[in-house]
């Protein structure tokens, strides 16, 4: 009997999840590790600097600037989200692990018509499982 609940429970999560509309699906972090040199040009966007990091949007070439601004054992970091319409699309973090005082880029492809959002982070890759965001939620695009 046990099985036979256990069975009808798993068919109709599974069709609720087909059937029922805006039902989210995983998405796939997508991690990049930033090129080494340049700095961003006078037309990206760029956010209030933080301690530990500052990020850039370069809108023509879809480009992530990100500058490690502390001599710490840390990688400066932007935590990313791209949006279509209403629903989150794409997710992602571009990690400068090039030291302090250096910028570095990476170059990525979004749809014009999409919102960009993200936050400033930095993580230690050495003493934390994760990383450490600063909570203004930067609109890059969109």
């Amino acid at each position: 009997m046990r099985r036979l609940v256990l069975a009808l429970t798993m068919a109709v999560a599974a069709t609720i999840g087909v059937v029922v509309p805006g039902t989210a699906l995983a998405l796939d972090l997508e991690t990049d590790y930033a090129k080494l040199g340049g700095s961003p040009p006078a037309s990206a966007l760029c956010a209030e600097p933080e301690q530990k990091v500052q990020v850039c949007f370069e809108r023509d070439g879809d480009v992530w600037w990100v500058l490690d601004r502390d001599t710490d054992s840390a990688s400066a970091l932007i935590d990313w989200r791209n949006y279509r319409g209403d629903r989150l699309y794409r997710v992602g973090v571009c990690i400068n692990a090039h030291g302090a005082g250096t910028w570095a880029s990476c170059n990525k492809n979004y749809y014009e018509d999409s919102e960009l959002k993200g936050h400033q982070a930095y993580w230690d890759r050495d003493k934390e499982k994760s990383w450490t965001i600063y909570l203004q939620d930067w609109r890059f695009q969109g």
